[in-house]
């Protein structure tokens, strides 16, 4: 599986100084509220895709930036309404992406020190994913194909994927 060419052209303009920029007072926040809350697995805020300093790609309606806590392992989930592309900014993590009854992994890093690791993943809507992040913080920003208020996480009740619930990510 390779990592699709909307994902990689979001890592690169990503990869520059003013975007850098752009994002650093969203991140700022993001990473105060995590350090605020020592129980929480991970913080984000949705950024403003008009605050970048590139235009996004077609079909991208909203933007989060995230930042995980270091060693946190996250189950199962999936957006069943977008298309996500992850870009991993610092830090890594390890992505496994649910292919047929298949669990692919995808190791994520903002640097190339992680053995096969790639800067970006994408993820087709209604696509099981779940993350393991690495000894440190993985900070990353997370464009979706509906806006931030439409965007829905499902996932499973208990270890059945059959069995889901839905919730508004804005919620």
């Amino acid at each position: 599986m390779e990592v699709e060419s909307v994902a990689l052209q979001l890592s690169r303009e990503l990869d520059v100084p003013s975007a850098k920029e752009a994002v650093a007072p969203v991140l700022l926040r993001v990473e105060s509220a995590l350090a605020a809350r020592l129980d929480q697995r991970q913080a984000w805020e949705p950024m403003d895709l008009g605050s970048l300093p590139f235009e996004a790609p077609a079909g991208i309606q909203s933007c989060w930036v995230f930042v995980l806590r270091a060693g946190v392992k996250f189950g199962p989930e999936r957006h069943p309404n977008s298309h996500q592309r992850t870009v991993v900014l610092s830090g890594a993590a390890l992505f496994e992406v649910l292919a047929g009854e298949t669990w692919s992994r995808w190791p994520v890093s903002a640097t190339a020190d992680e053995p096969g690791a790639v800067p970006a993943i994408s993820i087709p809507p209604g696509t099981w994913h779940r993350i393991r992040v690495g000894p440190r913080n993985c900070v990353c920003v997370s464009f979706h194909t509906v806006p931030a208020a439409e965007l829905i996480e499902e996932t499973p009740v208990g270890d059945d994927l059959s069995v889901t619930k839905q919730r508004l990510y804005s919620a």
